[in-house]
């Protein structure tokens, strides 16, 4: 036995028997191929996705200007997955149209593609968009500003209006160009804005009815600012007696001076350095306090003021008057004993003079 396991042939046998269970463990089915297997099912499966892809023109975009196609179309495609996954993700092929044999006027064109790999399917939307071919003009037009100028707080002015630019470029077809009216920028303005406006706004191009004509503008957008101010002026006050009153020794007393009027140029200009304010006395009957609305007082004249109310102090006089009749009342008694302390010293003079001649 040891003889025969030393001997090569024994390990001749041995190692044909290794090679040989090697070979029948590789070419077995569903062992050695598992790997393949997998890979081949995967390529083998169907899927579809939809993407939103640009629309390309081929046409003299610098001689014509092309309106009526969109920005961009959809198209589902279909087919083998890694495929389909790989093109969802580089997006590597395109969506055009071929516009360089047609004429100026309207077409009805079909969307094609390029580049899309033969083995994928697929479906546009819309399959066909109808196109305006015109020639291209440019031109520059200056803005106008057109604002609500109601919208400004009471007393509030609007100074000179800045744009920037003041100008735009405004590119279409020459038809759409002659159109044109205007370039205006159209701020909305808060109600009761007291502050000045300082905004980015929309240009739009207008015809003679107001309507936005079909263009290009370049910028779409302008900085607008509209300063927002109120004019001030700081005058005395004078108190006067306003109603009907038998009482004509009023006088009126006020810790405020001096006030503060607001309102617009024109209203500041035609104030003096001084305003009556009237106080009415129609229902006093003695001495009391008022508070007065200094806007109703000035009426329209000004915007308000500042302070918007002050206290008036209103004096009748008749503590003056009850003090004068009670003294003339003191003097008229002082009269009256006097006389008859006079006829007294009469009547007594005239008895003793009788009494002497007896």
């Amino acid at each position: 036995m040891e003889k025969i396991i030393n001997s090569n042939y024994f390990y001749a046998f041995i190692a044909l028997c290794c090679a040989l269970w090697l070979f029948f463990f590789v070419s077995t089915p569903g062992v050695g191929s598992t790997r393949d297997s997998n890979q081949s099912n995967t390529s083998t499966v169907t899927k579809r996705t939809t993407l939103t892809v640009p629309l390309q023109l081929q046409a003299d975009v610098d001689k014509y200007y092309i309106t009526g196609y969109p920005q961009n179309v959809k198209v589902t495609i279909e087919g083998p997955s890694a495929l389909v996954t790989a093109t969802k993700n580089t997006q590597n092929f395109n969506l055009y149209l071929n516009l360089k044999d047609l004429s100026i006027g309207q077409h009805r064109v079909q969307i094609k593609e390029s580049s899309l790999n033969s083995e994928l399917t697929y479906n546009i939307k819309p399959k066909y968009v109808t196109v305006n071919i015109q020639r291209r003009e440019t031109k520059r037009f200056a803005v106008d500003v057109d604002y609500n100028k109601e919208s400004l707080a009471t007393g509030y002015e609007a100074g000179t209006t800045e744009v920037s630019p003041d100008t735009v470029t405004v590119t279409g077809a020459d038809s759409e160009i002659e159109k044109i009216s205007k370039v205006v920028v159209k701020p909305i303005l808060p109600k009761g804005i007291k502050s000045t406006f300082d905004q980015e706004v929309l240009v739009q191009a207008l015809d003679k009815n107001g309507k936005t004509v079909n263009v290009t503008l370049n910028p779409q957008t302008v900085h607008v600012k509209i300063p927002i101010t109120i004019q001030s002026k700081q005058v005395s006050i004078n108190l006067k007696q306003k109603g009907d009153s038998n009482n004509t020794n009023f006088t009126f007393e006020s810790d405020v001076k001096n006030i503060k009027v607001f309102g617009t140029q024109s209203q500041i200009s035609a104030i003096g350095d001084s305003v009556d304010i009237p106080i009415d006395v129609s229902d006093v009957t003695s001495n009391t306090k008022k508070s007065i609305d200094l806007g109703s007082a000035l009426g329209n004249k000004v915007a308000f003021t500042d302070p918007e109310t002050i206290n008036v102090t209103i004096n009748t006089g008749s503590t003056t008057s009850s003090t004068n009749s009670s003294s003339n009342s003191t003097n008229s008694t002082n009269t009256n004993n006097s006389s008859t302390d006079n006829s007294n010293s009469s009547n007594t003079n005239s008895t003793e003079s009788n009494n002497s001649e007896q």
